[in-house]
């Protein structure tokens, strides 16, 4: 009898975890050899908070994940520098279709939740938060070395982004479904200038 009534329950949990892998995004390789060259970018690097309407393609925001925090070594290590190694800092990425955690072990987006979490009126927003350890005060500064390779490539690559702290924490934190040892540190909306900002 207890078999009866626990199979329905598998397939249900079994069904729901399809579910959510089907929402998905498989993120495309990361083109390295595209961008302006490193002085260009800091040259024209500004911050924007007026966007256009205009959505990044997949190769576009694929590009931009890598560059934050991607995978750049066999051995793991990354395209932003932490202390001790320690790879703390995680990037989250909301899109008109959700909330999504960047897995870049996998190169993929990995479906969190249906909220709307986007700011500023951008097509996309990254949130970068940190896995807190105690006594672990580098977090923050490794959580702002992954914010400037994100306006770096921003700049590189035509977008528009800003650097932010503030936002609705609460709200965030639960649309992110982000635990008490994850701190949410900033965001960057990030899209392509509006007219006015060009």
């Amino acid at each position: 009898m207890k078999k009866l009534f626990l199979t329905p329950i598998l397939i249900f949990a079994a069904a729901m975890l399809c579910a959510q892998e089907s929402k998905n995004i498989q993120l495309k390789t990361p083109q390295k050899n595209k961008g302006a060259k490193i002085m260009q970018a800091l040259s024209e690097r500004k911050s924007t908070r007026v966007f256009s309407e205009k959505e990044p393609d997949l190769q576009t925001l694929s590009n931009l994940l890598w560059a934050a925090n991607g995978i750049n070594r066999p051995d793991g290590k990354r395209t932003a520098p932490s202390a001790m190694n320690r790879q703390e800092v995680e990037v989250y990425a909301c899109l008109k279709s959700g909330a999504y955690f960047y897995n870049p072990q996998k190169n993929l987006l990995e479906y969190v939740s249906d909220a709307d979490c986007l700011l500023r009126d951008a097509p996309v927003t990254l949130y970068l938060t940190a896995r807190a350890e105690a006594g672990n005060n580098w977090a923050y500064i490794d959580t702002g070395i992954v914010s400037q390779n994100i306006s770096l490539f921003a700049s590189a690559f035509g977008l528009a982004t800003v650097p932010q702290g503030s936002m609705p924490r609460e709200k965030i934190i639960k649309d992110l479904k982000l635990t008490d040892k994850q701190l949410l540190i900033l965001n960057h909306p990030v899209g392509y200038p509006a007219e006015q900002n060009k």
